[in-house]
């Protein structure tokens, strides 16, 4: 507590007059509590609505901050004459603050600076900070333990000497046993400031309140824009940890801004652009060559010649696509003539073996499948097909394309052959049953029979859909097809696209069950292909087979298929959207597939463009492409 003044106090002056607001002195051996002190006088903020007070103290109106405070260790290193500047910056301060310990209770040094401040008439000014030790511990013979310098326990005279009277300090104990530092502090600073120590510590206690409120405030608005920014960045498909669950999460909301979703119009607006340059080019090589070649190894018949497969292939594309018109359909028609040439065809003891092959010596069931599914395509669009060609095609070129594919349907497993006459014939191959299953379910959708009967057809459509269900492998990534069980290399990515669009088909149209295992492998395959690119590398197989050619020579033959994938992603992923909305498929997931296919068609509609203008590019892939992306019919 505060003492009366002495008898010839030196009266302060006014607040300029002062440099410092406290003078801090102490032994060396304290100078971690003076630096802490020292350091936490300096920095402490006046609460805002004590700032400008007007207080019974000389020094007017409160300030907002108590700055500077003098340690005469930092201020003065190695000062000539330590004694005339410690007097100079105790005359500049407002305030002596002791660091009160065993160690100031010793020290020659702080008992001077005490003294010389007291005799300068500010006895009053004088505040402790116990932090070690016992205050007045001497009074009861325990003179190690004190920790107020003489000149703390007693008063000062004017001429500097200690008195015998009995001073009573202003002290603050900063030990854990007492106020602890926090307390300590607040008491040391109501004093310099002139004000009630329980008024500061509750004004203290608002303020640390509001801090915390502020804290709080600031660390969920920081943690905000962290999730925000981390959302973002899992959002464009960074590798993060939970990066595929915050994905889900955006995609279930549709708030994915990274990874954008085209509409439904817009999808079609792009496949009908690229379904227009498809048959434009497919029309000018009809124009142009007729896909007739030389093949100098055909065994018999003219050495130039139709490719049936070729022709067919494309044909039936053109005749898919919303964007032909009635010359491109008088094209198709023209096509089927030429492809029943007699020139062209191979009977032998009676069985039908289809076509002579362009580049070989051997048939294969390829050709007259693209043939059944060019016919039922032609039959479909009734309006532009005349009754005299309607029933040319159905009872003369219909039957007998059916006939030549029967013979490479040599069991009843459901699957089906790329030669005729294999000595293993249940050695079937997927390639070749998924054109089957392709050509079966354009036969079904242009209501037409297998070889006189639709009852037959149907069966026929369900053996081939579960003997290709039955060769799905799901132990690889991706899982999938290969093109035949046996065929070395990986799975077909192309291939299973492809497998997986006609099973949707024939799911719809047919009535065929899909296993779980295969509708969760659809939905990972379509939902990876947003940002694959269009020369995404193909995968190949090859397996060999031994069959009876139809000139009677036994062959063994090796087989290397080559599949393409960008159209069979298309039709896949377009039937898996019309599925999904049947059978109430989550949010998340339909766009998730709405993402592949907006990329797939709106995304790199540029690059399929070019793809399809380029020399490079192979007939066969420009009638894939079409006949993929006509399953997006028009609005």
């Amino acid at each position: 507590m505060s003492q009366p003044p002495l008898a010839k106090q030196e009266e302060p002056g006014a607040a300029s007059e002062y440099k410092y607001w406290a003078f801090i002195s102490y032994s060396h051996r304290d100078e971690e509590w003076a630096r802490w002190l020292h350091r936490a006088i300096e920095t402490y903020r006046v609460p805002r609505r004590l700032v400008g007070r007007q207080t019974a103290s000389p020094w007017g109106a409160l300030p907002s901050r108590l700055y500077p405070v003098f340690r005469d260790r930092d201020e003065l290193p190695g000062a000539s004459d330590l004694g005339l500047k410690i007097r100079e910056a105790l005359r500049a301060s407002r305030f002596l603050i002791v660091v009160c310990s065993p160690n100031a209770a010793a020290s020659r040094w702080v008992n001077e600076e005490i003294k010389t401040f007291k005799a300068m008439g500010r006895e009053q000014h004088v505040l402790c900070l116990a932090v070690e030790g016992e205050p007045s511990a001497s009074d009861k013979g325990d003179a190690a333990a004190e920790c107020f310098p003489p000149a703390i326990r007693f008063r000062v005279r004017p001429d500097g000497e200690l008195s015998e009277d009995r001073a009573e300090p202003v002290a603050a104990d900063a030990r854990p046993v007492a106020d602890g530092k926090a307390n300590a502090l607040l008491k040391l600073l109501a004093g310099m400031l002139g004000v009630g120590y329980d008024d500061l510590k509750r004004r203290e206690g608002q303020r640390r309140r509001r801090r915390r409120a502020q804290f709080v405030a600031y660390a969920v608005s920081a943690f905000a824009l962290l999730a925000i920014a981390y959302i973002a960045i899992a959002d464009t498909g960074a590798r993060l940890p939970f990066g595929a669950s915050l994905r889900s999460f955006l995609d279930r909301h549709e708030a994915s801004v990274f990874r954008p979703v085209r509409g439904e119009p817009e999808v079609r607006r792009s496949a009908a652009k690229i379904r227009r340059a498809a048959v434009a080019r497919l029309a000018r090589e009809w124009k142009e060559t007729h896909w007739t070649y030389d093949s100098p190894a055909r065994l018999d018949g003219p050495v130039t010649a139709l490719s049936v497969w070729i022709t067919s292939q494309a044909m039936c594309a053109v005749a898919r696509s919303p964007e032909a018109t009635d010359e491109d359909l008088r094209n198709a028609l023209e096509a089927v003539e030429m492809t029943f040439d007699p020139a062209i065809l191979v009977e032998r003891n009676g069985l039908k073996f289809g076509w002579r092959p362009t580049r070989s010596v051997y048939t294969a069931a390829e050709p007259s499948l693209w043939t059944v599914a060019l016919i039922a395509n032609i039959l479909k669009r009734n309006a532009l097909v005349l009754d005299e060609d309607k029933r040319r095609l159905l009872s003369v070129r219909l039957a007998y394309a059916q006939e030549v594919a029967s013979l490479y349907r040599p069991t009843e497993s459901g699957g089906w052959n790329t030669f005729a006459q294999q000595t293993r014939p249940e050695e079937h191959s997927s390639y070749t049953s998924t054109l089957a299953l392709l050509a079966l379910l354009e036969t079904r959708a242009a209501g037409l029979p297998w070889q006189g009967s639709v009852e037959q057809r149907d069966a026929l459509i369900v053996k081939t859909a579960r003997w290709l269900m039955s060769q799905f492998d799901d132990k690889t990534t991706p899982a999938g097809w290969r093109a035949a069980p046996d065929a070395q290399g990986p799975v077909s990515d192309g291939l299973t696209l492809q497998i997986y669009g006609l099973l949707l088909r024939a799911e719809a149209e047919a009535n065929v069950s899909i296993p779980a295992q295969i509708n969760a492998a659809m939905l990972e395959h379509l939902a990876s292909l947003t940002g694959r690119p269009l020369d995404f590398p193909l995968t190949a197989a090859t397996f060999i087979r031994v069959f009876k050619n139809y000139d009677g020579q036994m062959r063994d033959e090796t087989q290397a298929v080559e599949f393409i994938w960008h159209p069979w992603a298309v039709e896949c992923a377009w039937l898996w959207l019309k599925r999904a909305e049947k059978v109430g498929a989550s949010v998340e997931d339909r766009v998730r597939v709405r993402r592949s296919l907006s990329y797939l068609l709106a995304e790199i509609e540029e690059q399929v463009l070019n793809m399809l203008q380029s020399k490079e590019t192979k007939t066969f892939a420009v009638s894939e492409t079409l006949y993929g992306l006509s399953a997006i019919t028009p609005p």
